[in-house]
């Protein structure tokens, strides 16, 4: 089972969101990730922020149903979406998929997929999902579905990867090492019904996407 956070960022496709089937069991809201649940029509477990980016009309619509609600001053040391993170890890949550964690605030969008390495570290597995793409880390192996007119690029985040080896891609790799910086692993295609990544040290983001 899966905590979901709903963030601040991009809107996503409901027919997107639904599609992935995912096994959803606790909802937070990160201040005004309250308007997706709307989008969404699905009623959140918790609201946690500042509040300076919600609608106010759908905050007091959710507000008046008695969900539980944190409220930090905006003066804080951690962004809404890392307290949104700490709070499913404390409730024993290892599994976290972050929608509205990407869009034009390319802060925001870089320092959530920098979430991902940090909380890998501590066992937690953490997943960003929008209309156009799928991050994750990939550690040792990986199996990922074709998916018509998508590209998977694997970016280090350790000073090399060792042993990357690539199946089933248009573009395969036997045993490789690859620097961080190195573009080499940008707009891969899956060429069969698969794509195998296998990884014998270092971490890296994976990322599914599409134009």
């Amino acid at each position: 089972m899966s905590a979901i956070i709903l963030g601040s960022g991009n809107n996503i496709d409901p027919k997107l969101f639904y599609s992935e089937n995912m096994n959803i069991e606790y909802v937070i809201c990160a201040d005004g990730g309250l308007n997706k649940a709307e989008l969404l029509n699905i009623s959140p477990n918790i609201i946690i922020g500042d509040f300076d980016s919600v609608n106010q009309k759908v905050f007091r619509k959710y507000a008046d149903k008695n969900i539980e609600i944190i409220k930090y001053s905006s003066e804080k040391n951690y962004t809404d979406m890392e307290l949104s993170i700490n709070h499913a890890v404390e409730k024993g949550f290892k599994d976290i998929i972050l929608i509205g964690a990407s869009g034009t605030r390319l802060d925001h969008t870089v320092a959530n997929m920098v979430l991902i390495e940090k909380y890998y570290k501590k066992d937690i597995n953490i997943k960003i999902l929008d209309n156009n793409n799928l991050i994750q880390i990939v550690t040792n192996n990986m199996i990922i579905p074709f998916r018509k007119n998508y590209y998977v690029s694997i970016i280090p985040l350790t000073e090399n990867i060792e042993g990357l080896t690539l199946e089933g891609f248009k573009y395969p790799l036997d045993n490789v090492i690859v620097e961080r910086g190195s573009t080499l692993c940008i707009s891969n295609e899956i060429s069969e019904n698969v794509g195998v990544i296998k990884l014998n040290k270092g971490n890296a983001l994976v990322f599914v996407s599409k134009d």
